[in-house]
């Protein structure tokens, strides 16, 4: 962490604390970000994991294992030959980029040679939450209709916040600063949450609909409980203001 002071620097920002700040209020603060971190890594990888399967289990039981390779199933603007290329990619398709795949999927391609590509329960196991997010957002009508209806949620809400949490796992994933973060994409603001989701500028609208999907996915986890070990890390003012917010 950078904490280096230049009285000679120009313009407004000369890299001087704020009146009354320690070394220790910002310690504080880093440790509590990567706390909020961890938690909310937990949070997403149930939601991704439960995304990736709903998408096989209420698709394949009527177009197939291998039912995300028939374009007819998305929208008709949606590329979807740079879909599968990218899938492709991602879990090592091509013979010469056997090193990259999961082993279930090398098990396939050594036992099976047609369809050329495996089924979808395994390719969703492989490709990363911003493909499972794509395919999602650009099934076509009647398609979705089961996976948005098993969360609750209308299909453009389920898109939006699919994406807004895909942009917060990325975050987190590469250890940047999380807490008070103004988030350059939002989710939308449901109808039925709409006290909870206002405003949504910044990650406290993420954690509301990390909970909200929580307890459809897993009702025994409660987000404020599990974030209720950081509120120690940070002062009373900012603590008290976010434990107060609704919950969903």
């Amino acid at each position: 962490m950078p904490c280096r002071f230049r009285s000679a620097a120009r313009g407004s920002d000369r890299h001087n604390f704020k009146p009354g700040v320690t070394f220790d209020d910002i310690l504080d603060r880093y440790v509590f970000d990567r706390k909020l971190r961890l938690l909310v890594m937990d949070a997403v990888e149930r939601i991704e994991i439960s995304v990736r399967a709903s998408l096989s289990n209420a698709i394949a039981p009527q177009h197939g294992a291998h039912w995300y390779m028939n374009p007819r199933l998305f929208s008709r603007t949606f590329d979807h030959a740079r879909f599968i290329d990218d899938i492709k990619q991602q879990i090592g398709h091509a013979p010469g980029q056997t090193r990259r795949r999961d082993v279930y999927i090398e098990h396939y391609y050594q036992t099976y040679s047609t369809p050329d590509m495996p089924p979808s329960w395994m390719v969703f196991e492989s490709v990363n939450f911003g493909t499972i997010s794509f395919a999602y957002m650009n099934l076509a009508h009647p398609e979705f209709v089961a996976v948005c209806g098993g969360y609750g949620l209308p299909h453009p809400v389920l898109i939006s916040w699919l994406h807004s949490l895909n942009y917060i796992r990325n975050i987190c994933a590469h250890h940047a600063r999380l807490w008070n973060r103004e988030s350059r994409i939002k989710p939308m603001i449901a109808r039925a949450f709409k006290a909870d989701l206002t405003p949504n500028e910044r990650v406290y609208a993420q954690l509301v609909v990390m909970q909200i999907m929580l307890a459809k996915i897993a009702p025994a986890i409660t987000g404020r409980k599990s974030c209720g070990i950081c509120w120690p890390s940070i002062p009373p003012s900012r603590s008290s203001a976010w434990a107060s917010r609704p919950a969903g």
